[in-house]
């Protein structure tokens, strides 16, 4: 199928995406740049090749607010094939190690789940994209390196049973960002003494984007619809509905933002409305372009106070 010829300007904004199975999540925004004719597209939360579902895309200006949407939590609804292991915990792998015992039933499945839910301390899957000392952990797996995987706390605040039909077992997990289905399903079958692999994974939702507001490649892709995905468009500040926001009313204040600095008679005055949560503050034009985030209490020597984000104009 061919391209679509590229629009004359793309404004920055967020769009999600529903991956298709098949290709990575640096195959899928290489695809988007050369599909929409722009050089700037970043991604939130990455996706392995098999995997489906939400992937946000930050397009042009929006890549500067990347790290603020990435915090958020996901919603995932994974099968897992009990019984078989395989060396990357997922149906891409070889299988390593096979369990011959009975079947197990649904009690024992939903007891093993009771020690997931909430916090716990998950290790690194071998191949995962995490850097050890510069070096991605997979490609040290491949290449037989041995290094020790990091491990970190990641919350499961909902772990529902689905579907039981041994060896599958289908679940719909909401957890923060950071944590490996992977490797929970590995968890999970290490839990009940048989091995389990992820067959099947689709990320449901990111943040509040869920898979309703997501487009299709082919979408993209087909020339008939004339660029109607830029309709699924979101714009930054309603990307980003957990960060206070500032409307800056003068014309003056706007240009002196988007010039890098903020006046310090404004900053003294508006500082005092926000309290010191560590979380930037959104300053908007009148008609809702994000201009920057600031941060009120940063010190502005070892703290940035400031990030110019643009926006459409």
């Amino acid at each position: 199928m061919e391209s679509p010829p590229a629009p004359s300007h793309v404004p920055d904004g967020i769009l999600i995406l529903d991956k298709p199975e098949g290709i990575t999540s640096f195959g899928l925004v290489a695809r988007v740049k050369k599909l929409l004719g722009i050089r700037k597209v970043g991604h939130c939360g990455t996706l392995d090749p098999f995997a489906t579902g939400v992937m946000i895309l930050c397009l042009n200006g929006a890549t500067r607010i990347v790290d603020q949407l990435l915090v958020q939590d996901k919603l995932y609804r994974f099968t897992l094939r009990l019984g078989l292991e395989t060396d990357t915990l997922d149906k891409m792998g070889e299988v390593v190690r096979s369990y011959d015992g009975p079947a197990l039933s649904k009690a024992q499945f939903s007891g093993a789940l009771k020690g997931f839910r909430g916090s716990y301390l998950q290790q690194v899957p071998r191949y995962a994209a995490v850097k050890i000392e510069g070096k991605r952990l997979y490609a040290l797996t491949r290449k037989g390196i041995d290094v020790e995987p990091p491990s970190r706390e990641v919350q499961i605040h909902h772990l529902e049973l689905l579907d039981y039909q041994w060896p599958f077992a289908t679940l719909e997990a909401h957890c923060s960002k950071g944590t490996y289905i992977r490797q929970l399903a590995a968890d999970i079958g290490s839990r009940l003494q048989c091995g389990a692999h992820v067959s099947s994974l689709r990320r449901l939702k990111s943040g509040k984007f869920g898979i309703e507001f997501a487009t299709t490649l082919d979408n993209l892709c087909d020339t008939s619809l004339d660029n109607l995905w830029t309709e699924k468009l979101i714009s930054m500040d309603e990307a980003l509905p957990h960060l206070r926001g500032m409307v800056l009313t003068r014309h003056k204040w706007v240009k002196q933002v988007r010039n890098g600095t903020l006046d310090p008679d404004w900053e003294r005055e508006y500082r005092q409305n926000f309290m010191d949560t560590g979380a930037p503050v959104k300053l908007l034009t009148p008609e809702r372009d994000l201009v920057a985030l600031w941060w009120p209490h940063a010190d502005g020597r070892q703290q940035r106070r400031l990030r110019v984000i643009g926006g459409s104009r």
